[in-house]
């Protein structure tokens, strides 16, 4: 009787330990990024959902994403509107493409209420993942994810991570003409950009920017990084260019004109 009683009890506390670690961001990046930062909490709150939901949550904790997509992946087709699920794969995407959402807020935050009136985009360049096909894909798979949630169903976490997956997808991509790896973009190095490209970074640009203001995060951290982007737009609307993407390009290759 009492071995069973253990029993009982040991695998009650584990599955309350399993609930615990279902990650998906329930709460602002700033809120989690000062968790973090004051106790060393761990970011994967609970949201005491189904098992592929925990399972996949273990995964990530363990740096394994590819893990959590094929956990997921296999219960979204069962269950394809579980947004819980979806959201969370999103997170697995990002995360196999080594973006770390929570890194990019807080830069973005020290950028912003820096003095300095440089690049907005380069300036995360070197807390970014090598801009390969492979992980632009990546994020833009995440966002593809999160992007189909419909609207009414979206929590204020996941908005956010709409924001921050589209300032990872365009920084990434500016981040492809980086040819010399020097952490900036040279004039020379800009005109190379393709216009596909171009076109794409200033729709992700104007995507982030709707995202935030659409969010209703009143965190440090998230109103500085939102504060970035609207930056990051109007300088680029200040620089001499014939079109938006000579803008945008003139804007990469200088400190902010």
């Amino acid at each position: 009787m009492s071995t069973n009683l253990a029993n009982t009890s040991s695998h009650a506390v584990t599955s309350a330990k399993r609930g615990n670690r279902v990650a998906i961001l329930t709460v602002t990046f700033g809120t989690l990024l000062a968790a973090l930062l004051s106790c060393g909490a761990n970011p994967y709150q609970s949201y005491e959902k189904a098992e592929p939901a925990e399972d996949a949550t273990v995964a990530l904790e363990n740096k394994d994403p590819q893990k959590a997509i094929t956990i997921l992946t296999k219960a979204i087709e069962k269950e394809p509107e579980n947004w819980v699920y979806v959201s969370i794969l999103a997170l697995a995407y990002a995360e196999r493409a080594g973006i770390a959402p929570l890194t990019l807020a807080q830069s973005m935050a020290k950028s912003s209420s820096s003095s300095s009136t440089g690049n907005g985009v380069t300036s995360l360049f070197s807390i970014m993942p090598t801009a390969t096909d492979e992980h632009i894909a990546d994020v833009d798979k995440a966002l593809e994810l999160m992007i189909s949630i419909p609207a009414a169903s979206r929590t204020s976490a996941d908005v956010l991570k709409i924001a921050m997956f589209q300032t990872s997808a365009l920084t990434l991509r500016s981040k492809k003409y980086d040819l010399n790896g020097d952490g900036v973009i040279s004039a020379e190095e800009a005109l190379a950009m393709s216009g596909t490209d171009a076109t794409a970074i200033l729709s992700q640009l104007a995507s982030a920017a709707a995202a935030f203001a659409s969010g209703s995060s009143t965190s440090t951290t998230d109103v500085a990084a939102a504060a970035q982007i609207s930056s990051i737009q109007t300088k680029i609307a200040t620089c001499p260019g014939a079109d938006q993407d000579a803008q945008l390009k003139n804007y990469l290759s200088k400190t902010g004109c």
